[in-house]
C-alpha cells in the first residue's frame, strides 16, 4: 500500500479529528510504511491521554488552530477508521488476497475473493427477494452505506429496475416514513443553531465538492410540508446524477437546510420526527440563514454546482 492517494480512502466527513490530524500527517510525510506508521501514531496518542495531555492539530481544516482532547475514560481507546467501513473505498468480497494482507484484513472476510459481476448477482437476487418498493429502497441505502461501488454497479447494470426505486415513485414514500427508517448519515444538516458559523460547519464535509443539491423541505413533490424528512430528495436526485450524468459520488452533497416545520404532524405528534419542532422562520430569518450558507457555500468550493430542489413559493421564486 502507497501513501498518498492511496489513504484517501480514510478521510471522510465523520473521521474522528484525532485520525483526520493523523492523515493529514500521512500525507504531508508519505511514510513508506502506513500501517506502521498509524500504529505507532496511535501509540503515541495513548500515551498522550494517559499522561493528560492533547496534541493541537494546528494543520487541520486549512490552517485552523484546533486543539484535540484526550480527556477520555481509562477504558477508552480510540480505533482507526477501518476501510471497510468506508463505503467509498470499501471492496467487500472483492478485496483481493493482497490487499487483505496490506489492509489487515485476513480473518475479516470469507474465504472467497469475488469479482465486481458475482457481487452484483448476489445483491440481484437480494434485491429481488424484497417484495415492497419500500422494502426495496431501505435495501439499496443500506448498500449504498456500505459500498458504493457495488451500488452504483447495480444501478447501471439494472436502471429500468432500480431507477423508480431510487428516486420516483418511491421516494416519495420513502420522504414520508423518513425518520421512522433512518438509519444512517447522509449529506449535512444546516440548521438555526448553526447561524453565524456555517462557514465553520461545512469545513467538518472533508471532501471536495462538484455538485450540491439543497431543499428546506417545505414543498417535497406533492406532499407538501415534509421538513427534514425531506432530505431524500437531495440524496435521491445526487444518486441520479451519478449514474445518469457522471458526477463522482464522492464529490456530490446532499443538503438540507432545516428552517423549521407547518406540519403539525412533526411538531406535536411524531416522536421520531429528526428536524426542528418549530414552525416555519419568517422571511427575514429565513433569508439571512440561506443568504449565510449560499455565502459560505461560493467561498469553500467556488466552482461548485448548486441546486435548490421543492422549496415552496414564494421562497422558490426569490432564490
Amino acid at each position: 500500500m502507497s501513501c498518498g492517494s492511496d489513504t484517501q480512502y480514510l478521510v471522510q466527513h465523520g473521521v474522528p479529528r484525532i485520525v483526520d490530524h493523523m492523515l493529514r500527517q500521512m500525507l504531508q510525510e508519505k511514510p513508506d510504511d502506513p500501517l506502521k506508521f498509524m500504529k505507532e501514531y496511535t501509540e503515541k496518542q495513548l500515551r498522550a491521554s494517559e499522561n493528560g495531555g492533547s496534541v493541537g492539530a494546528n494543520q487541520a481544516g486549512g490552517g485552523l488552530q484546533r486543539t484535540l482532547s484526550f480527556s477520555r475514560p481509562s477504558h477508552f481507546r480510540p480505533a482507526l477508521v477501518h476501510i471497510m467501513t468506508d463505503p467509498q473505498f470499501n471492496k467487500g468480497t472483492a478485496f483481493s488476497e493482497k490487499e487483505r494482507d496490506q489492509l489487515g484484513l485476513q480473518g475479516l472476510l470469507p474465504y472467497q475473493v469475488e469479482d465486481l459481476p458475482r457481487q452484483v448477482e448476489r445483491c440481484e437476487q437480494q434485491l429481488r427477494s424484497f417484495g415492497k418498493p419500500l422494502e426495496k429502497f431501505t435495501y439499496l441505502t443500506t448498500l449504498k452505506e456500505t459500498n458504493q461501488t457495488l451500488f452504483y454497479s447495480l444501478l447501471l447494470k439494472n436502471l429500468e429496475e432500480c431507477l423508480p426505486l431510487i428516486y420516483t415513485p418511491t421516494v416519495g414514500e420513502a420522504c414520508l416514513k423518513f425518520d421512522g427508517i433512518y438509519s444512517h448519515p447522509q449529506g449535512m444538516y444546516i440548521n438555526s443553531k448553526h447561524r453565524g458559523r456555517i462557514a465553520d460547519i461545512l469545513d467538518n464535509w472533508v471532501s471536495e465538492v462538484d455538485i450540491i443539491v439543497v431543499t428546506d423541505g417545505s414543498r417535497i413533490l406533492g406532499l407538501g410540508d415534509l421538513g427534514a424528512n425531506g432530505m431524500g430528495i437531495p440524496v435521491g436526485k445526487l444518486a441520479l446524477y451519478v449514474v445518469a450524468a457522471g458526477f463522482h459520488p464522492a464529490r456530490t452533497l446532499p443538503v438540507h437546510i432545516d428552517t423549521g416545520t407547518g406540519n403539525k404532524r412533526y411538531l406535536e405528534e411524531d416522536p421520531l420526527y429528526l428536524g426542528e419542532r418549530r414552525p416555519r422562520m419568517p422571511d427575514e430569518e429565513y433569508d439571512s440563514l440561506l443568504d449565510e450558507f449560499l455565502v459560505a457555500v461560493k467561498a469553500k468550493w467556488p466552482e461548485c454546482l448548486l441546486q435548490f430542489e421543492d422549496f415552496s413559493q414564494p421562497h422558490c421564486f426569490t432564490l
